[in-house]
């Protein structure tokens, strides 16, 4: 009994972390078929691909993720090993992270494929409207940056 709080921020802890799973996900599809696309589509004879300009945006999105796949594993691993624990910083980190990369590659997805990233034929407009959606539920990114900077004691 007056375990109701505790029991409470518990669970947004793992919503936290569910979602920022789900939108990793997001966005490692995203990111596949951005690359799928920009391999296959071509200008001046070659792939858009293999000009430096988009090469570099997509190191930049496939070094994110990675990042924030390793912070979602680590908070993962961490809930599991102590779960009795709260990791309010942890949790935001992640859902902050991860939620905002998968927004940033579906909107760049969209640039990269042009006219075709807003046309239905392509899943990336589905993928932006989920990635944009996500960084309001379960917290907004604005309320994760709170919640982490109160963690710090500010």
């Amino acid at each position: 009994m007056g375990n109701g709080w505790r029991q409470l921020m518990a669970g947004l802890n793992y919503e936290r972390l569910f979602l920022a799973a789900n939108m990793l996900g997001l966005a490692r599809r995203a990111f596949d078929d951005v690359v799928a696309y920009v391999r296959e589509r071509e200008q001046f004879g070659r792939p858009v691909g293999s000009f430096q300009a988009l090469r570099h945006r997509v190191a930049d999105l496939a070094t994110e993720i990675e990042c924030s796949r390793l912070l979602v594993r680590e908070v993962a691993l961490d809930c599991d090993a102590l779960p009795d624990e709260l990791f309010p910083r942890e949790a935001s980190m992640a859902k902050l992270k991860a939620t905002g990369i998968a927004k940033r590659t579906a909107l760049e997805g969209m640039q990269m494929m042009g006219g075709y990233g807003y046309t239905t034929e392509f899943d990336m407009e589905r993928h932006l409207r989920a990635a944009v959606v996500s960084t309001v539920y379960g917290g907004t990114s604005e309320i994760q940056r709170d919640v982490i900077g109160k963690t710090y004691g500010l």
